[in-house]
């Protein structure tokens, strides 16, 4: 029984325990019970500072070269492009010649992208160092280029953000500063630009355009305006000056070699030119041809964009200028923003002016005419019935000049600078050269009796209280008064409008020794209108004939121009009569002085001052040598 006792204890224990069941093992698809043998690994990336570079490398502050720097700009993250153009900007500054000789297209490329980056920052830094990579390049090294600058700046100024649209203004602001040839040859691509930025094409039954709104709360219409105009003024400049350049250098080709038949007897032996017998090369002539044919732009799109452009200057000039009831006796108060698009609208036009004088004669129509007869009216009625114009003082500066005055006063109001006194000149020019225009099938026009008395009035009071401190405007001054006298005078003098007293106010400037910096512009104003001999009413004149009197006391001086000494032989040669008794008068102070005056100019000190001496070849027939 004992026996017994203990097994069936041990089966009860057995059964208490708990039963874990098996389960049925699934057997895995055939082909996955095969191990794979392969395996994932990552880049070991090392930093920058550590890779080896070319001793002869340049590197930024962490060891990039350009290369690396040019791939960091178009990353996504703005910190890191920005802070790629900030080394860039530190290298081309220290080692810009030998950046710009090995990577010039891949920096000019990567750097152009940024004008169009999301980023204000970003595009004001990438322009920085736009400027400092066209500064030291040349416009013929940038002419393969072109093309690159010209897109991106499209681009920009037609973009559909509105910020970079702003921002375009500044990309050209960089481009005309440092290739304005470039950008005068591609004037036509980027013109147009101009005028969708300030406005928009009218219905299809209404053909032209009108001005648009602002293009965003920050910044007002005319504000807005303002800056389109100023860079449009900036390219006409540009392309004035490539036109001028141009035509300087075919006129040296021109009189360099006249191809001349052997069958020909007789030469214009007057012509300042050098004659020899040439075979034509008729290839040549075809190159010559297709190189000459790729122009700024021609007349007639000239011509198309003007008649466009100008309504669109009228009409953003009567939105700010002030009603007639503001006016007061004297001039026109108009305010800060009226007075810089007043500046832009006037340099546009005589920069149209400019470039009308020297494309008529390559179109069919009388381009000077055509403009005079579509634009006269107008430029009279809106900018020339109000003149002339004064700036509108703020209120806190109204204050503080009237106790100025009363601190100070001796000082007049004629001393102090006048702000519109440019502006005023260059209205005047324009309405002068409007007058110097006529039609050859047509008699001479009838002038406005008091639109030109009020220009000669002005014109001769600020003439006769002309100051040092008007000298920033005199170029605006000589280019008026070269318009009055070599051009319109004629027109002026057959409408009964004398000029003497202008002239006199000239000729007295022009012997002011206090006026140092009017003298040499004048006296070459007087010099061109005595060697033109169809102002027949100018020479006729009692200041003219008192000037000429007076030119061999110039030869007392200490110090003469080359220019002036030969303009003074001419002279002599035309208007003996009237400067003889001067050269007798003082012949031996001037041959004395001819020993030891400084000429300035002069490639041969000894030739001019024989030619000083030899202006007394008509009084005793001596010649020296």
């Amino acid at each position: 029984m004992a026996k017994g006792h203990k097994h069936m204890k041990h089966l009860k224990s057995e059964k208490a325990k708990v039963k874990l069941k098996a389960k049925k093992t699934k057997q895995l698809p055939k082909g996955l019970n095969v191990t794979n043998p392969t395996f994932k690994v990552k880049k070991i990336v090392i930093r920058e500072q550590l890779k080896r570079h070319d001793d002869t490398e340049i590197l930024s502050k962490r060891k990039l070269n350009v290369k690396d720097l040019l791939s960091r700009l178009q990353h996504h993250n703005s910190t890191v492009r920005q802070d790629a153009l900030k080394e860039l900007k530190e290298m081309l500054s220290q080692h810009s010649l030998d950046l710009l000789s090995s990577q010039f297209g891949s920096l000019l490329q990567g750097i152009c992208a940024l004008s169009l980056d999301k980023e204000r920052n970003i595009r004001h830094d990438s322009l920085k160092v736009l400027s400092l990579i066209l500064s030291p390049v040349s416009n013929d090294q940038l002419s393969p280029y072109c093309e690159v600058l010209i897109s991106y700046l499209r681009c920009a100024m037609t973009h559909i953000d509105p910020r970079i649209k702003e921002d375009a203004l500044l990309f050209l602001d960089v481009l005309v500063q440092n290739c304005n040839n470039i950008m005068a040859r591609n004037s036509n691509k980027v013109l147009p630009n101009f005028l969708d930025m300030i406005s928009r094409l009218h219905t299809e039954m209404k053909p032209g355009r009108q001005l648009i709104t602002s293009l965003n709360s920050k910044t007002t219409n005319v504000k807005w305006r303002i800056k389109v105009l100023e860079r449009l003024a900036s390219m006409f400049n540009s392309i004035v000056s490539y036109y001028k350049s141009q035509q300087a250098v075919n006129l040296n080709v021109a009189t360099q070699v006249v191809h001349v038949n052997k069958s020909i007897r007789y030469v214009p032996v007057y012509l300042n030119t050098n004659f020899q017998n040439c075979e034509i090369d008729f290839e040549q002539s075809n190159v010559l041809k297709e190189s000459t044919a790729e122009k700024v732009l021609d007349a007639e799109e000239l011509m198309k964009y003007v008649e466009v452009l100008m309504p669109l200057i009228f009409d953003s000039w009567m939105e700010v200028c002030p009603d007639e009831k503001n006016v007061d006796n004297s001039a026109l108060l108009i305010s800060t923003e009226a007075l810089e698009l007043l500046k832009s609208a006037i340099e546009i036009i005589q920069s149209i002016i400019e470039c009308i004088n020297i494309l008529h004669t390559e179109c069919d129509i009388n381009m000077k005419y055509w403009f005079k007869s579509n634009f006269q009216n107008i430029f009279i009625k809106n900018l020339l019935s109000k003149f002339p114009y004064n700036k509108l003082a703020a209120t806190g500066n109204l204050l503080s000049s009237i106790r100025n005055r009363k601190r100070q006063g001796d000082f007049s109001m004629e001393e102090s600078y006048d702000m519109c006194l440019g502006h005023n000149l260059g209205l005047c020019h324009i309405y002068i050269w409007f007058t110097s225009i006529h039609s050859d099938d047509k008699a001479i026009p009838k002038l406005n009796k008091d639109y030109c008395t009020a220009v000669i009035k002005y014109l001769n009071e600020k003439l006769e209280n002309w100051s040092s401190t008007n000298s920033i405007v005199l170029p605006q001054l000589i280019k008026l008064l070269r318009t009055l006298f070599l051009k319109a005078s004629k027109i002026w003098y057959r409408n009964h409008f004398d000029l003497g007293e202008t002239l006199q106010l000239i000729v007295n400037a022009c012997c002011n020794q206090s006026k140092k910096e009017m003298q040499l512009q004048l006296f070459s104003l007087i010099s061109d209108i005595m060697l033109d001999h169809t102002l027949h009413e100018l020479h006729r004149e009692c200041a003219f004939k008192q000037f000429i009197s007076t030119v061999p006391k110039l030869l007392l001086r200490p110090k003469i121009h080359e220019n002036t000494i030969q303009i003074i032989n001419k002279v002599v040669l035309r208007y003996r009569n009237w400067i003889q008794e001067e050269l007798i008068a003082n012949h031996n102070e001037i041959l004395e002085n001819a020993k030891r005056i400084e000429i300035i100019g002069s490639e041969d000190q000894k030739e001019s001052r024989l030619m000083i001496c030899n202006l007394f070849y008509f009084l005793d027939a001596q010649i020296f040598y």
